[in-house]
């Protein structure tokens, strides 16, 4: 109760300085359509600030941050302790009028600026349990106390992660698992085959499964997950004390078992999803596997316990950069074509033999590609795979109260659709 008087009480002040010095409004434009940038570049734009009159005032001030956190809770032996973590990556505070300490004339109009990001950013990622959250914000500053801010504005820092700069990318994938059922002599075989470890955003997964069942148990039809033919999204939140795993399922495909087949081809493609690894950021990591899994028909609860289905997993490497020698995308012309970066290299595998697959990206920003980048999606929420699991959050937002939702931008690339084996 104390808090909604105080915050009206603010309301009613904000409206009575707005009136009297001819206060009408001020945005932040980014230039960039979709709001996405990668470390190094310019976030540029202008600051619309419409007055009646001239004012006297402080300055006005850009604010541009970025930042990492993560929020978790644990409850065991019937106690319930909080998480979290915290890294900073920019804080930059600027006057593009006055200096925020005397008072000079100010004056409506659009007031351009430019702001150059640090290297080595970590890229945006919005899940459960933390964010790594980019945003930018102009503030007409009246008094040390007093100030009118525009809204809070978010934007994408991108990632790049080049699939030909990891050894394991380029590698097919062979997985197989027998198991042999209560009350069968004979095993239930299960194996999987890709033809690379690595994929882009876009780009078709295609999973070539083969199954030998001779025993009598049924099985109904095969599960894929892409968790995150399965695959899973696992997210690991690290804090100080404790680290915890969140799975989301990003793709589930189930495909209907015939008893006069035993091998299927199935594919699904790669959404708009952040690449492996979360490189340069400490208290998040994100990694991809894939799950196939026999589902067996079982009724009677007493052989569930011992009669589980037989699964398949393997690891995913998904980046942002194709790998050349599988499948090249299709050109495309879009606004990101503004972004330019080197092409990937075919040649650095000695180079990079001594680094981690999954952070082992240099970038030159001054060359040109040899493809025009890719157009940019939005990310979505994906479910649980376990949501009884789940805790909530205690989600307090990031250091300016910011909790409003944002989807963050990835590259997703364009392919030509598979040819007919039978043309």
């Amino acid at each position: 109760m104390e808090e909604e008087v105080e915050c009206e009480a603010e309301q009613a002040i904000a409206a009575e300085l707005s009136k009297s010095i001819g206060f009408q409004r001020i945005d932040i434009v980014l230039d960039h359509p979709q709001q996405v940038y990668y470390s190094g570049h310019q976030v540029s734009g202008n600051v619309h600030l419409d007055l009646d009159e001239a004012v006297s005032a402080l300055g006005i001030r850009l604010k541009c941050k970025g930042e990492a956190q993560v929020y978790f809770t644990d409850r065991s032996a019937g106690i319930r302790r909080k998480f979290s973590a915290f890294e900073n990556y920019i804080h930059v505070e600027s006057y593009l009028v006055g200096d925020g300490k005397e008072k000079s004339t100010i004056t409506g109009g659009v007031y351009p600026f430019n702001l150059t990001l640090p290297e080595n950013l970590p890229c945006s990622f919005e899940g459960r349990y933390g964010r790594v959250r980019y945003s930018i914000r102009a503030l007409l500053d009246v008094t040390t106390i007093y100030r009118f801010s525009t809204n809070i504005i978010p934007f994408t820092v991108a990632p790049i992660l080049d699939l030909n700069r990891d050894p394991l990318a380029l590698l097919p994938i062979n997985v197989q698992q027998s198991k042999v059922y209560m009350g069968q002599t004979e095993p239930l075989s299960l194996s999987m085959s890709l033809p690379v470890h690595g994929y882009v955003p876009g780009q078709a997964i295609p999973i070539k499964i083969a199954m030998t069942n001779n025993t009598t148990v049924v099985v109904k039809k095969i599960r894929i997950v892409f968790k995150k033919v399965t695959l899973l999204f696992v997210v690991t939140y690290h804090s100080t004390e404790k680290s915890r795993k969140h799975k989301e399922i990003v793709v589930e495909v189930e495909q209907p078992v015939n008893k006069e087949s035993d091998a299927y081809d199935v594919t699904f493609d790669v959404p708009a999803v952040p690449p492996t690894g979360m490189i340069h950021c400490n208290i998040i990591d994100v990694l991809y596997t894939l799950r196939v899994e026999a589902c067996v028909d079982v009724s009677e609860w007493y052989y569930r316990m011992f009669q589980k289905n037989l699964k398949l997993r393997t690891n995913i490497v998904v980046g942002t950069v194709p790998l050349q020698n599988y499948e090249s995308p299709q050109k495309t012309n879009n606004m990101t074509e503004g972004f330019t970066f080197h092409p990937p290299s075919t040649t650095a595998a000695k180079e990079y033999t001594d680094t981690s697959p999954l952070r082992n990206l240099e970038k030159d920003e001054n060359a040109k590609p040899n493809l025009s980048l890719p157009l940019y999606e939005k990310s979505q929420i994906y479910r649980s795979s376990k949501p009884d699991r789940d805790d909530p959050t205690g989600d307090d937002g990031d250091s300016d109260g910011e909790v409003k939702p944002y989807s963050p931008m990835y590259r997703v690339y364009k392919f030509k659709p598979p040819q007919n084996e039978n043309n």
